[in-house]
Formats: C-alpha cells, structure tokens, sequence
C-alpha cells in the first residue's frame, strides 16, 4: 500500500535531515563507520552531525556520545552501522526515542534465508509500530546532495545537480553517479532501496515527485514485489516529471540471482517493459543509456514534433547518428532552395558540397565565423531538433559563447551538441557547456540516445494531452 500521509512526510523529513546521527562512528580508515561522517564534512553539510559511539570522545574534531538517548533533541536521522541483529535493535530504540527515520547499512535479512526472514519480520513490526521510516536494509544509504546531506558510506564525487537516482544495487547506483559526473550532470539525491523491508520503490517516486531539486528520477530495478504500486508512483510522476528506467533481470537465470542479492525476485521482463512504457518512463538498455537519457531531459525541453536538422563538418558521424535516430522515428525534411543558398553563400558557392540534410559544411564549416551563421540560419526553420557536430581540434576555438548565445534564443528548440573528442581533452569544454545550460555529448551514439529519449518524451506527453 502507499504510504501514509503521515509516513510520507516522515519521509520527506528524512530525506532533508538537519541532525544526522552516526551509530557506529569510527576514526578507523578502513571502517564502514568513517564513510558517512567524511561524507557529511566533505560535502559541507551545514546541520548538525552527530557521532555516536561509546569507545570514543571526539572524531575528526567532532564531539562523539556514548548512545542515542545521550542526543537532545532527537535527531532527524541515525545511520546505523552496525551488524544486522544491533542494528534492529537500534531501530526499536531510535522508534521509542521519537527519531524519525534510520538507515540500516548491514545485509543478513530476507536474502540470507529463513533466520534473516524473521530478522525481516521483526523490522517490519518495529517500523509499523513507531511509524519508523527505514531506508535499506542492505544498503549504501541516501544522499540529498542539495542540502549537502551526503549520507552513503561509500565514495561517490557528485555534485548537486538535477537528476535524482533510486537504485536497487549499491554498486549499479554508483555507476550511474559515476556516469552522471563524466557527462557533467550532477545529483539532487542518491537513494540504495536495498532490501525495501519498510520502504520500496513507490514511496521514494512518490516523496521525489514534487521536490523541486529533482528534475528527473532515473530508477534502476531489479525485482519488485508488487509491480503494480510502482506503475500508479511512475504513472502519476511521468505528466510532470520525466522517469528514466534501467531493468536487470531480464532473463530467468539472473532473475533466480537477484534472489540472493537483495531478497527480490526480478520477474518477467515482458511485463515489466510494457508497464514503463504504459507509464511514460523511458526505458535504458545499459547504466550509461540511462545516465545520457536522464542528462538529456533534465537539461532540454522535449521537441514539438519529430521533424530534426543535423549539423556537421564531417559526415561519418552523422551517419552513424542518423541509424539510431531515423529508426526511432525522426525525420529529416530537405531544406528549403533559398536556405541552401544561403547555406552556400557563407561557406562560400565554390565549395563542392550538396547542401542538404543532414548538412555537412565539409572544409569551411572548421571555422565557427561559418558554423555559427549556418547554425543560427537554419534554427530559424521549421525544425524542433537540432543535432549539432563538432570535432575538436586545438588550433580552433570551440564556440562555446556562441552555442550558449543560440541555445537561450531559440530555447524552444531541442538543441543536442556533440562534440568529438577524447575525454580528457573535452572534459573542461564539456564541464563549460554544462555550466552555460548547453546538453552536449563526446559521441554521436550518445547524441542520438539523448534526442531519442527527448522524442519519447515528447511522443508521451503528446499521448496524455489527447486523453
């Protein structure tokens, strides 16, 4: 069932802590106990961090208490980091204490067996019994990068950003943060489900729904009990806030294995597929999928309609562009005879090119005095998208003023830049485009991913506008 309003609001609480308690804090390098606290200070949290642990008087210059009861008032949070049998009697005391919420990092539950069942069991009634929001168990924890309330006790350099990513998988979340943080997309949450013995998918969907911080979910699943609760979360989200979905199990060996991982069983994948879509999410293929996908419709307005104009001083990569875009339902309409004129005047009539689209400048198109004027003309067309190729080269300047400039102007456009390079050398480039509002890729695979799930969106909301 979904959550209360009540536990909803708790949830809410939680997820924007202002005093974190650390159960199980450790000075040691090595310690799961030293992760959250190094988080917390790192990320410039500026709410009360408390740790607590009986063995010592201070950690990285913070006072350490003895137990919870030692904490007044209450905290909002406490994050246990102790073995799964202390850590469910801390969260009985934590209910008794009036503290909102608890993370339960430790594993040993439902994916252990019949001992971890009944452990399950016993959380289960603690949490309904105090009305306890518990995140995990089985889990790396949540972080709400906004606030700077980086929570999780392992490493994840993200900054706040956009896209708010609730995964089933410790280890897949972070690689979906990882791949956020190559594109220049940052996090506005980072959320491990983990088992889901109190909280599941659905609550956190439905408490992300309306936070202004999240501008797209990205969610990666495994297997979910009640699938149908997920689908009414996502239904309800997707009219106002795209969703972005990466599945595994999709094959009936690795859904058995999920069994084993966080106590779920995957279950048929068919379903499952024609339930995202039904609900307007977008489905990925991969976590680097996902992450260009959420990248994409967190930054650039969904297009009007499917006509698109591509852009190019090189046509290899166009093509390769165009074999996953015309296959997903983009059109290239020829251009008008009097915007190929003008297309020839600026890169100069001599130039043995036939102007068309995808437009390929060849030789002049290097020199952004022709690039720009060529762009600039044909996004006064009757195009709503634009892929936009750029190769980078040292010895010319990439105009980044100038994409930023037409990208504000002609804002109702769906504007996706991708420019070629190694990522080392493109990473300051791409790290400037983010920051100037412009959606830009190193590949022409991912530029056409980007515009691809740009037109689902828009294919989606086009659906709900006629019901």
């Amino acid at each position: 069932m979904p959550l209360s309003p009540r536990m909803l609001d708790k949830l809410k609480r939680v997820l924007n802590a202002r005093r974190v308690a650390i159960v199980g804090a450790s000075p040691e390098q090595l310690s799961v106990g030293l992760g959250p606290l190094h988080n917390l200070l790192a990320a410039g949290f500026q709410g009360d961090v408390l740790p607590v642990n009986p063995k010592y008087r201070e950690i990285l210059s913070r006072p350490c208490y003895p137990d919870l009861e030692a904490l007044d008032p209450p905290p909002d949070l406490a994050i246990l980091l102790l073995n799964q049998h202390l850590a469910v009697d801390l969260a009985e005391k934590a209910g008794r204490l009036g503290i909102p919420g608890v993370t339960i990092v430790a594993g040993g539950f439902r994916e252990v067996g019949q001992d971890g069942e009944a452990l399950n069991e016993r959380l289960r009634r603690i949490a309904h019994e105090h009305d306890l929001v518990v995140i995990g168990p089985n889990t790396l924890g949540f972080s709400t990068f906004a606030h700077g309330l980086h929570s999780i006790f392992w490493h994840l350099p993200a900054k706040a950003g956009p896209v708010g990513v609730i995964s089933q998988s410790g280890g897949v979340g972070l690689t979906l943060g990882y791949s956020l943080s190559t594109l220049q997309c940052g996090l506005s949450h980072f959320i491990g489900v983990g088992n889901r013995t109190v909280l599941d998918f659905p609550d956190y969907v439905d408490a992300l729904r309306e936070d202004p911080h999240a501008a797209v979910l990205l969610l990666f699943i495994e297997g979910i009990e009640n699938p149908r609760l997920l689908y009414e979360a996502v239904q309800q989200t997707t009219p106002t806030k795209p969703v972005v979905v990466y599945k595994a199990g999709k094959h009936e060996a690795v859904s058995r294995a999920t069994a084993t991982h966080t106590g779920s069983l995957a279950g048929e994948y068919a379903l499952y597929r024609a339930m995202f879509r039904q609900a307007g999410a977008y489905e990925a293929d991969s976590s680097w999928e996902a992450a260009v996908a959420a990248k994409a419709l967190s930054m650039v307005r969904p297009p009007a309609g499917n006509r698109l104009c591509a852009l190019t001083f090189t046509a290899g990569p166009c093509i390769v562009a165009m074999d996953k875009l015309v296959g997903s339902g983009w059109e290239l309409p020829d251009l008008r005879p009097q915007i190929k004129t003008r297309i020839s005047s600026i890169i100069g009539e001599k130039t043995p090119v036939a102007i068309q689209n995808p437009i390929d400048l060849t030789g002049p198109g290097f020199l952004p005095r022709n690039y720009v004027p060529v762009l600039d003309t044909v996004l006064r067309e009757d195009f709503d998208a634009y892929l936009v190729l750029w190769n980078y080269n040292p010895m010319i300047r990439i105009p980044v003023v100038e994409l930023e400039e037409l990208s504000r102007r002609f804002a109702d456009k769906s504007i996706v830049v991708v420019n070629l390079a190694a990522q080392g050398e493109a990473s300051p480039i791409s790290e400037s485009l983010a920051s100037r509002g412009v959606c830009a890729y190193l590949t022409p695979e991912d530029g056409a991913t980007a515009l691809n799930a740009l037109l689902a969106r828009h294919r989606f909301l086009k659906r709900e506008n006629l019901t």
